[in-house]
């Protein structure tokens, strides 16, 4: 044969080993996106599951935060004889609509006042109480209806010489939806506390304490931890430490996969070019790392108020500055803290300042961003202001508010707060020195005789150097 007679048949061979080639490449490619698919889509409902997570764990945090203070406490003032314990009980009950003291096995060794003994006989029953014999630790009831009022009992077991003894002390449930319910929004998501009875102790939308969750099939596999999908929802049932509670998180299975689809369309474009194909999976990677950044920022918030920390707020008044429209940073330090503190110890100022903080998120405007600075001081950011002077009315609004008494574990607390406010001008150039500014200013404000609010002057940086 010719050599010209090869050519045909070599144009054949060199077509099919494109062809081959070709196809190679695409389904190379194919399971290559299949792969990653499968990866991306486990890494984005992993990150969900680490984030849930995260929740259950602040709210086992915030339940038993209290447990060695108020077991001190019950050991110091309850532990005596039997007898005596009611005169203590009405000594104590200040603040707080009753008291009761009971054995392991169920017998009210005490109540105040004493028309609560028939209720307080009644408590063993309760899943917290039985939970809080059995660990040793503080833990909490269900639900319970008082006067047409949901209430939730603090079950403290303490030891005695003459065995354990559980204090009870109720709690309304809206002021414990108030503390947690800003950890609660961390995932984005539809996100419940609830008791082993399924009703609501808190929630990110506007399901009301003692209700169900209003999606039926999820309320029906809540109770199970677990994951899974009911509906056309993702979720996750954790229990809460300290509790026969659960946190109960849901999203969207589509918008939480929704990275995950795009690739989808990466596999057809893949005929348009090998780069093109790269380019996608490179976006996906993307996505994936925008999955990840949510998690890491779900850990920039303060345990104990729930509210974000310092560096969070850096980063969001670093944004807000760039847009060069009117900022305010208001420095907030708590007035008589410290004395609080001493006196009642740091349970109680714990419970303080996780009070100021839920105090602070209704006192400042939907668009304004509260965090804890740390100790006793807070940072809010005013954006979206008309003018550099509507801080000041945030600020007058947050004094009237935050010095209002408060009751904590039945003791009224009354404290102040002063306040420095700074604005975005040619002395603040970046988040930090505007922080510093209104630092300088509520230095001023407690200087002139405390519960005040200074605004940052020329003449304070001159005087801070």
């Amino acid at each position: 044969m010719s050599s010209s007679a090869w050519f045909p048949h070599l144009r054949r061979i060199a077509a099919g080993c494109v062809v081959v080639l070709a196809i190679a490449m695409v389904g190379g490619v194919g399971l290559y996106l299949k792969q990653t698919q499968q990866e991306a889509r486990d890494r984005i409902l992993g990150d969900f599951d680490a984030r849930a997570r995260l929740v259950a764990g602040v709210t086992s945090d915030t339940v038993t935060a209290s447990d060695s203070k108020t077991r001190d406490w019950a050991m110091s003032t309850f532990a005596g004889p039997a007898g005596g314990l009611g005169s203590v009980l009405d000594v104590q009950r200040v603040g707080v609509a009753w008291l009761a003291v009971l054995r392991a096995d169920g017998t009210v060794l005490g109540a105040s006042p004493r028309s609560v003994t028939t209720n307080a006989a009644k408590l063993p029953g309760s899943p917290g109480f039985r939970l809080a014999v059995t660990t040793g630790k503080l833990a909490y009831s269900d639900v319970t209806m008082e006067n047409d009022v949901p209430m939730l009992y603090a079950f403290q077991p303490f030891p005695t010489t003459s065995g354990t003894r559980v204090l009870v002390i109720p709690t309304v449930s809206s002021d414990f939806s108030d503390v947690v319910r800003s950890t609660l929004d961390v995932t984005a998501s539809r996100t419940y506390i609830v008791d082993s009875t399924g009703a609501t102790i808190a929630a990110t939308d506007d399901t009301g304490v003692g209700r169900p969750i209003p999606d039926a099939r999820l309320a029906a596999v809540a109770m199970r931890t677990g994951h899974g999908m009911v509906g056309g929802d993702y979720y996750l049932s954790l229990p809460v430490s300290g509790t026969a509670w659960r946190v109960v998180i849901a999203t969207s299975r589509t918008g939480l996969l929704a990275p995950v689809q795009q690739t989808n369309r990466a596999a057809w474009l893949i005929f348009a070019g090998f780069a093109a194909a790269v380019t996608l999976i490179l976006l996906v990677g993307a996505a994936m790392l925008i999955s990840s950044s949510r998690l890491a920022h779900a850990r920039l918030h303060d345990t104990l108020t729930g509210l974000p920390n310092r560096a969070l707020f850096l980063e969001k008044a670093e944004s807000a500055m760039a847009q060069k429209g009117p900022v305010a940073a208001l420095f907030l330090d708590l007035d008589g803290f410290k004395p609080v503190n001493d006196t009642y110890g740091h349970a109680v100022g714990d419970r303080l300042l996780a009070e100021v903080g839920a105090r602070l998120i209704a006192a400042t405007r939907p668009e304004d961003f509260v965090s804890r600075f740390g100790g006793d001081e807070f940072l809010v950011l005013c954006r979206s202001l008309r003018d550099n002077d509507a801080a000041v009315s945030v600020a007058d609004r947050i004094r009237h508010d935050l010095s209002q008494p408060y009751e904590i574990d039945g003791r009224t607390v009354t404290i102040g707060v002063s306040i420095g406010i700074a604005v975005l001008d040619e002395y603040a150039e970046d988040a930090e020195s505007l922080v510093h500014n209104a630092d300088l200013a509520l230095y001023e404000a407690k200087r002139s005789g405390r519960g005040r609010t200074e605004r940052f002057t020329p003449e304070l940086a001159a005087a801070g150097q």
